[in-house]
């Protein structure tokens, strides 16, 4: 007896974009963090792509948002996540790859552009900059 077709699922729709910048903001900025945390690459104007911006709106309205540029803050997280895999005991070549390099002189090289001072903690990653800003 020949197998019949299955019938076709039922569509289910899309998520529903998000409409506001804010909410479009936050999006992007997930996006760049679950990259950095994961060692993958990821580019502004993909993510711009993706929130139906352009790559320099994106990249001022960022910057605006959350006081640094999208490669500055991708940067920052891979610095905090190599850190962490490095308080662990993780060797350098190890956190390296994980974070998306290929030899432990870039990752050398990250940490040092982005040395955190004695005084500062790891959460402020996720908080705008207020250099400048009275009180």
């Amino acid at each position: 007896m020949p197998l019949l077709p299955l019938p076709p699922l039922p569509a289910r729709p899309a998520p529903a974009p998000p409409r506001s910048t804010p909410e479009r903001l936050q999006l992007g900025r997930e996006r760049i963090r679950q990259a950095a945390e994961s060692g993958q690459r990821i580019r502004s104007y993909e993510v711009a792509l993706d929130l139906d911006l352009s790559e320099f709106h994106f990249a001022r309205l960022f910057r605006a948002a959350f006081g640094r540029s999208p490669h500055t803050y991708y940067d920052e997280v891979r610095a905090e996540r190599a850190r962490l895999l490095l308080s662990e005991g993780l060797t350098e070549g190890e956190v390296a790859r994980r974070v998306g390099f290929r030899r432990p002189a870039e990752l050398r090289s990250l940490l040092a552009k982005r040395a955190v001072p004695d005084d500062a903690t790891t959460s402020n990653v996720n908080a705008p900059e207020t250099a400048g800003q009275d009180g």
